[in-house]
C-alpha cells in the first residue's frame, strides 16, 4: 500500500513545497545582488576608496609588493584583497565600480555556498540553507555591505571556514589536515587584515581544546606544523617586501599592531568601553535584523548550560545536546567578546561570526521550537505586521521629491507591490515556511532598494567623480602634485586621487616643493601667503574646496 504522507507530498502545489521558496530566494537574490553592483560611484563614506586606490597604484607603479597611497608607503593592511582588486581590473580591462565590488560579491555567494555546505552534514539541508541565507539577507548586508568593495567579506568568509574546519577535521580525528587548512587560512586572512586573523585562529583552538579536554593538541608536531606553514607563508611576503623596500620591520609591526588596539579599551578607557558592553547587543539587533530578533527563541531555562554532555544523543539541553551547535555557539561567544569590549567597532567587522549565530538560531528555530511556541508565533507575527506595511511601502516613492522622478517609476512600484504582495500572501499562509519565505521576500526587497532608493544618491557621489576627472583633464600634458597636505592626509581625498589617476594614468603624488612647469591641488590652508595663478577650482572630499593651479615665480 503506498504511503499516504507520500501521496499527499506528491499533490502538494509546488509553491507549498520549501524547495520551491529556497528557489526563490536564490533566483531573486543573484540578479539583486550584481545588477546594480557598480551602478553608483565610489562610496565616500567608507574605506573603500583606499581599497580601490591601493591597488590602482600597484597597477600603475607594476609594483605589487608595496601598497602606496599617493605614492608613499601605506602600512595599515597587507596587500591581498588588494591584489583581488586589482586582478578584478585586469579581468574587466577597466578601473570601474563593478570590477572593484565584483571580488566583494563573488566572495559572498561563496561564503553562502560554504555555510551551506559545511552546516549541511551535521543538522540537515533546511537549517543549512536557513544559515546561508541569513547570512546574505541580514538588512546590513543586503543593504549596505554588499554594495561595497571592501575586505571585509572576503576576509569573513575565510575566517569562518577556518572555524568550522576545526570541528569538522577534530570529529574525522585527522590533526594534520585541521592544523595545517586552518593556519593556511589564517595566513591568507593575515595578508587581507593583519593581527585580527591571529587572534582569532588562537581564541579558536584554545577555547575548543580547552572545551573537548584535549589542550595536550596544541603541543602537538600537527599544530607546530600549522604554525610553521604559516610563517612561511606570511614571512615569504615580508621577506620580498623588506628585500624591495628599506623599512624597519619594526615599524610595520607597530603600524599593525595600532590599526588592531586602536578600537579597543587601551585607547578609549574603562569608562566608554563599560559603556559601549552596555549598548551594543542592542545595536545588534537592528544592525543584523531580522534575524538578530531570533534571539528571543533563546530565552528559556538551561539554554546557556554550558557543561558538556556525556551523551550528546539523549541530552534535552538546547544548545549542548547538540555538539555542531554548541560549538558555533561557543566560538561566537569567545570571539565576540573582543568586539563587545572594543569601542569603536563598525557592524562589519562581526561578519565572521554571524553564520555561527544564525546556525544556532535556524536550528532552535526548526528542530527545538514547536511552531505553537510563544517565542515563535512572536517573532512570525512582528515580522508577518512589517511585511504587510513594507508592501503597501511600495507605493511611497511616488510622494517622495527625491523618488518621483524615477524613470518607470510606475511599473517599478507595481512589480514590487505585486511581488511582495504574493510573498505576503503565502507567508501568511504557509506557517510552516515562514522563515524561507522571509527570506524571499527580502531578497524581492532588495530589487525594490535597488530600483527605488539606490538612484537618488549618485548625484553626490558623481560630484566628486566628475569634478576629479575635470581636473585631472585639465592637466593632462603637465605633471601634477598635490601641494603639502591637501591630499592623502586623512584618507577623506582618497576618492579624488582614484579618479584623477585613473584618467591621468599615473600616481598623483604630494609634494611641498615648487617645481617649474608643474601644476598643482592645493586648498586655502596650504596656499596662505604663496602666489600662484588659479587654472580651475573643485570640491575635494565632504565639499573641502580646492584650486588647480600655478605657482608663480
Amino acid at each position: 500500500m503506498a504511503n499516504p504522507f507520500y501521496l499527499c507530498g506528491m499533490q502538494m502545489p509546488f509553491h507549498q513545497k520549501p524547495v520551491f521558496w529556497q528557489l526563490l530566494s536564490i533566483a531573486l537574490l543573484i540578479p539583486a545582488l550584481f545588477s546594480y553592483l557598480g551602478y553608483l560611484p565610489l562610496d565616500t563614506g567608507t574605506d573603500e576608496p583606499r581599497r580601490a586606490l591601493v591597488a590602482l597604484e600597484m597597477m600603475l607603479s607594476g609594483d605589487y609588493l608595496t601598497p602606496t597611497l599617493n605614492g608613499e608607503l601605506y602600512f595599515n593592511k597587507p596587500p591581498l584583497y588588494n591584489w583581488l582588486i586589482a586582478s578584478s581590473f585586469h579581468l574587466f580591462g577597466n578601473y570601474s565600480s563593478f570590477a572593484l565590488r565584483f571580488p566583494m560579491a563573488v566572495s559572498l555567494l561563496l561564503y553562502g555556498l560554504t555555510i551551506y555546505l559545511l552546516v549541511k552534514p551535521y543538522l540537515g539541508t533546511r537549517v543549512a540553507f536557513a544559515a546561508a541565507l541569513m547570512l546574505i539577507t541580514n538588512t546590513r548586508i543586503l543593504l549596505y555591505d554588499s554594495m561595497l568593495g571592501l575586505i571585509d567579506i572576503t576576509f569573513s568568509w575565510l575566517t569562518y571556514t577556518a572555524f568550522i574546519l576545526v570541528y569538522r577535521f577534530d570529529q574525522k580525528r585527522n590533526y594534520w589536515a585541521l592544523f595545517l587548512t586552518t593556519y593556511l587560512l589564517t595566513a591568507l586572512c593575515f595578508l587581507m587584515k593583519g593581527l585580527p586573523s591571529l587572534v582569532f585562529q588562537g581564541l579558536t583552538l584554545l577555547a575548543y581544546f580547552l572545551y573537548t579536554k584535549q589542550f595536550r593538541r596544541l603541543f602537538s608536531p600537527a599544530h607546530f606544523a600549522g604554525i610553521g606553514l604559516f610563517l612561511l607563508i606570511v614571512g615569504s611576503y615580508y621577506v620580498a617586501y623588506f628585500d624591495r623596500n628599506s623599512i624597519p620591520p619594526e615599524k610595520i609591526v607597530a603600524v599593525l599592531f595600532d590599526e588592531s588596539a586602536k578600537r579597543t579599551v587601551v585607547k578609549f578607557g574603562i569608562v566608554e568601553t563599560l559603556l559601549h558592553m552596555l549598548t551594543f547587543p542592542f545595536e545588534m539587533l537592528y544592525h543584523y535584523a531580522p534575524w538578530m530578533l531570533l534571539v528571543v527563541l533563546l530565552f528559556r531555562k538551561g539554554a546557556l548550560a554550558w557543561k558538556r554532555p556525556e551523551n550528546p544523543s539523549t541530552d534535552r539541553r538546547l544548545l549542548a545536546g547538540q555538539p555542531f551547535v554548541f560549538f558555533n555557539a561557543v566560538v561566537f561567544l569567545v570571539n565576540f567578546v573582543i568586539y563587545w569590549s572594543s569601542p569603536q567597532v563598525y557592524a562589519r567587522y562581526l561578519i565572521m561570526l554571524l553564520p555561527l549565530l544564525f546556525t544556532v538560531f535556524a536550528y532552535v528555530y526548526y528542530e527545538r521550537t514547536s511552531p505553537t511556541d510563544w517565542r515563535r508565533r512572536g517573532w512570525e507575527g512582528l515580522l508577518g505586521t512589517a511585511l504587510v506595511v513594507v508592501t503597501l511601502g511600495a507605493w511611497v516613492p511616488f510622494f517622495h521629491p527625491e523618488t518621483q522622478q524615477i524613470a518607470g517609476l510606475w511599473w517599478k512600484c507595481g512589480l514590487m507591490f505585486v511581488g511582495l504582495g504574493f510573498i505576503t500572501y503565502h507567508y501568511i499562509r504557509q506557517p510552516e515556511h515562514r522563515l524561507i519565505i522571509l527570506i524571499a521576500f527580502l531578497a524581492m526587497f532588495r530589487h525594490g532598494f535597488n530600483w527605488l532608493v539606490i538612484p537618488p544618491r549618485l548625484a553626490h557621489r558623481q560630484e566628486y567623480k566628475d569634478s576629479s576627472e575635470r581636473i585631472a583633464r585639465q592637466s593632462l600634458g603637465k605633471p601634477l602634485y598635490g601641494y603639502k597636505e591637501t591630499i592623502g592626509s586623512d584618507g577623506q581625498t582618497d576618492v579624488n586621487s582614484f579618479h584623477i589617476e585613473v584618467v591621468r594614468g599615473e600616481i598623483l603624488r604630494k609634494t611641498d616643493r615648487k617645481l617649474p612647469n608643474a601644476l598643482y591641488i592645493a586648498d586655502s590652508a596650504t596656499l596662505s601667503g604663496e602666489r600662484y595663478q588659479t587654472l580651475s577650482e573643485f570640491d575635494l572630499f565632504d565639499r573641502h574646496p580646492a584650486k588647480l593651479v600655478r605657482f608663480e615665480p
